[in-house]
């Protein structure tokens, strides 16, 4: 085909003027093989719809195209009693645990400060002096002090 020819068609082309025949040759041209160089970049452009023409869609393609414009609907979960009540009862049992080791500890804490304070009143017991205090009022003091001696002798023997 004559280059002016071609050139001519496309001027026409640009400006919406020809006919589908016309555009028909134009494509054929530059599917050829001999393009001319400075015709060069408008062959991607027709090549481009021949493409265009023998491409398919896949398969899938509505049901893809589906999907985005209408996402599924999402049916409601039954959700139970039980499990609507699952996080309270979590925080209750965590509650309830740490007031009962708290309460431990603090049980243990004080039954060593009580014994404590039972070994510091013997001891005072037993070195303050007695000026006052009669025969029968020693007898007294040294009964209870053997009382109170004894329970903390077996503990001793416990700890070891």
């Amino acid at each position: 085909m004559d280059s002016k020819r071609i050139e001519q068609l496309l001027k026409r082309y640009w400006d919406c003027q020809t006919t589908v025949r016309e555009e028909r040759e134009l494509r054929q041209f530059f599917c050829g093989d001999e393009v001319p160089q400075h015709l060069m970049p408008y062959k991607d452009l027709f090549t481009y719809q021949e493409l265009l023409k023998n491409s398919q869609l896949s398969n899938d393609f509505d049901e893809r195209l589906l999907r985005q414009i209408e996402p599924p609907v999402v049916k409601a979960k039954r959700v139970s009693f039980f499990s609507r009540l699952a996080p309270i009862l979590r925080a209750a049992a965590a509650v309830a645990m740490l007031l009962a080791l708290g309460t431990l500890a603090e049980r243990t804490l004080l039954q060593d400060y009580h014994q404590m304070a039972v070994n510091d009143t013997i001891g005072q017991q037993i070195t303050s002096p007695s000026v006052a205090l009669g025969s029968e009022a020693d007898e007294q003091a040294n009964d209870s002090l053997s009382r109170k001696l004894k329970p903390v002798e077996q503990q001793e023997k416990i700890r070891k």
